[in-house]
């Protein structure tokens, strides 16, 4: 038997299982809850308007230690009025791009972050105003992290670990941030941020634990109160491409009824679904809250702040997860899975105002982007050229300036060279 024909063998069995997943329990309950959340609907057109898209770029790598993480980004953002596209930071009085180092450390002091602007005119952070913004940071983690775990040695461990959550988790939030600004200053705009609006931190809990949350750091970072950014997120919406394989299948299957278009809900949905999942809490508590925060997900759980996610797809073969921010939840199980009905008529109705707005013009290459959506990955994307021969020789250069020393351990970091591993090299990457 050959290559070929035993290979042939293992996708008999990958079919055969595919197919018959519809028999196995926990497969069959995800599905019909997804079916009865989501009511499939065809694209309707008619709407448009200013739409910004917002993503950022990173390094690729991460610059780490022990004791510090650093992490180098560009973040910008694209306005889209009709078939025209315009830098939202010229728009607004700034750079095209701004770009931002954010450090954090553990010294004798305790913790410290700094998010620094590498440009003037930034429309995020100044640089006068990061170091009061990043001194205001790290007193708030600090005495989190101290409220959770204690100020003795015992807790130390637990404190450094969720201290590198914590700091991948601020990094995250800078393009929320700018989009917050962002929408702020241009009226009737709907930001659309490149990716999940599902991080790490809301849903784990560790807001109620810590004492603060991902909104009180965006809070410090944009100088805004809650209440004014509760309002805001209301036009902030996310998209990301997925390709996990239960979304793509759940998804087409659901969307293949009106040959693309996307997941809507509305009261009766809901109701369906709250019913289902009744059905389901009788036999596992667990799998029923589960199940409804894979659709309806908390990120800033000390706000009540959730995040809806939708299935959309142009062409019924490449899917977009769409994100919505909600101010509460649209099933709440903690009322025996009760439902807002109004507010679930309103939300509805902004979810396809914000899909068709977002979607009423398209890019025609594979996956039918949004127009824009591409383009502002091209604005923001550090390339690798950019950072090994200006970023990284920079931090080289300026840390043996500092240190007077040619060697010091601190330019391995930001140095590519091969690799010793075990008699033989290995390239960086």
């Amino acid at each position: 038997m050959g290559i070929d024909e035993r290979l042939r063998v293992v996708v008999e069995a990958m079919v055969g299982d595919y197919r018959s997943l519809g028999d196995v329990e926990i497969f069959r309950i995800r599905q019909e809850f997804f079916e009865r959340f989501y009511k499939p609907t065809g694209f309707r057109g008619g709407f448009d308007g200013n739409i910004v898209f917002v993503d950022s770029g990173h390094t690729g790598r991460m610059y780490s230690t022990d004791a510090f993480n650093l992490s180098f980004l560009r973040v910008g953002g694209i306005v889209r009025s009709g078939d025209r596209l315009e830098y939202v930071g010229r728009k607004l009085g700034g750079a095209e791009s701004e770009a931002y180092v954010v450090y954090g450390s553990i010294s004798r002091e305790g913790f410290r972050f700094l998010i620094y602007p590498i440009d003037d005119a930034a429309i995020l952070l100044t640089p006068e105003r990061a170091l009061e913004v990043s001194d205001n940071i790290s007193a708030l983690v600090g005495q989190g992290l101290d409220s959770a775990f204690g100020v003795g040695l015992e807790g130390l461990d637990s404190k450094v670990k969720y201290f590198s959550r914590i700091f991948d988790y601020l990094v995250s939030l800078i393009e929320l941030a700018y989009c917050i600004r962002v929408v702020e200053k241009l009226s009737s705009s709907t930001c659309v941020l490149d990716g999940s609006l599902v991080r790490w931190f809301g849903a784990g809990g560790m807001g109620r634990r810590l004492g603060f949350d991902g909104l009180d750091l965006l809070s410090l970072m944009t100088g805004l109160k809650s209440d004014a950014l509760l309002n805001l997120l209301d036009r902030i919406v996310g998209l990301a491409k997925t390709t996990k394989f239960t979304t793509l299948a759940r998804s087409r299957r659901l969307l293949s009824k009106v040959r693309g278009g996307y997941g809507l809900i509305d009261a009766d949905s809901l109701k369906s679904s709250a019913g289902f999942l009744k059905e389901i809490y009788l036999k596992s508590k667990n799998l029923a809250v589960k199940l409804l925060h894979t659709v309806t997900t908390p990120v800033f759980d000390r706000y009540g702040v959730y995040a809806l996610k939708t299935p959309v797809s142009v062409d019924g073969v490449n899917v977009y997860v769409f994100g919505k921010y909600l101010a509460k939840p649209l099933i709440n199980h903690r009322e025996g899975f009760s439902v807002d009905e109004k507010y679930a008529l309103e939300v509805s109705d902004r979810l396809v105002a914000d899909i068709e707005s977002v979607f009423a013009r398209i890019t025609r290459v594979e996956g039918y982007p949004p127009y824009g959506f591409l383009e502002v990955d091209k604005l923001v994307r550090l390339s690798r050229e950019y950072v090994r021969t200006r970023f990284e020789p920079r931090m080289i250069y300026y840390i043996r300036e500092y240190t007077g020393g040619l060697n010091h351990p601190l330019v391995e970091i930001f140095r590519h060279m091969p690799e010793r591993r075990l008699g033989y090299l290995r390239w960086s990457a």
